[in-house]
């Protein structure tokens, strides 16, 4: 997962409404959203090299998804895949979660992880080290910190906004947002120290090339009554479109208690 937009909003008709694109090299195997085989009630994609996911859903009122953190040194003793995995599959709270990860952070390379439960939306990055539970508002990741006004993070935020407030909550138009190859200008491009050649390239909201780019777009729309639209739109090594589905999933109703309690 390479770059989010999401609107918090847990007292309105659409509590949270989330776009995303996960960017990967086309080699790498992954399955696109499903039930997993061996946790029925996890809904997401899965990568089959690692074994974890950039963005999933649990029927039991949770949600998670991560983006890596660009810079020179990527290893790690772990895979960052397995904290969204593994919050999906345990009990304790988003907070006590992300302390545990605290506890751990220097065994992954950089990412930035969101979670979402009964308590509200979290972030926790481990280059900046700060649990933060997110009040409402629209928010963007890419591959800095949250917020970090990336050109294509504000376009996306600025889009996304412009739907609210037009009432185009449509699944099919804001994975239309998402498709979105407008590249800024050279001295706009942040400066990550990977090369200006990768950089250029990976500047759009939706990325192509011949070995590496956007392998999938989801719109993820939650409703008050508990339920959730998730929307995804395929993309193959060509960048051209292979067929999109959608899913509606069946959480419970305190996914959206005592999210009035936010703090910042």
């Amino acid at each position: 997962m390479c770059l989010i937009a999401l609107n918090w909003d847990p007292d309105s008709d659409h509590p949270l409404i989330m776009l995303s694109n996960r960017d990967e090299f086309y080699q790498r195997p992954t399955r696109k959203a499903h039930f997993w085989d061996k946790h029925p009630d996890i809904f997401g994609g899965l990568d089959l090299r690692a074994g974890g996911t950039w963005l999933a859903v649990s029927t039991k009122g949770r949600l998670a998804a991560i983006t890596n953190f660009r810079e020179l040194d990527t290893s790690g003793e772990r895979s960052r895949g397995e904290l969204t995995s593994g919050f999906l599959n345990t009990d304790v709270t988003a907070e006590v979660f992300l302390k545990q990860v605290h506890t751990r952070n220097k065994q992954y390379a950089g990412f930035n992880l969101l979670l979402g439960d009964n308590t509200g939306l979290w972030y926790y990055s481990n280059r900046e080290n700060i649990i933060r539970q997110l009040k409402p508002g629209l928010y963007g990741l890419s591959n800095g910190l949250l917020n970090t006004p990336w050109p294509k993070v504000r376009r996306l935020k600025k889009h996304l906004k412009q739907a609210i407030s037009n009432h185009e909550i449509n699944p099919k138009h804001l994975i239309k947002l998402l498709h979105d190859e407008h590249r800024p200008p050279d001295d706009q491009i942040p400066d990550t120290g990977v090369d200006p050649i990768w950089e250029r390239m990976l500047s759009p909201c939706f990325i192509h090339s011949p070995a590496y780019g956007t392998r999938n777009s989801v719109a993820l729309i939650l409703k008050r009554d508990g339920s959730i639209n998730w929307h995804e739109q395929q993309y193959d090594v060509e960048g051209e479109l292979e067929q999109a589905f959608h899913e509606r999933l069946s959480m419970p109703e305190r996914w959206l208690t005592n999210t009035k309690t936010v703090l910042s």
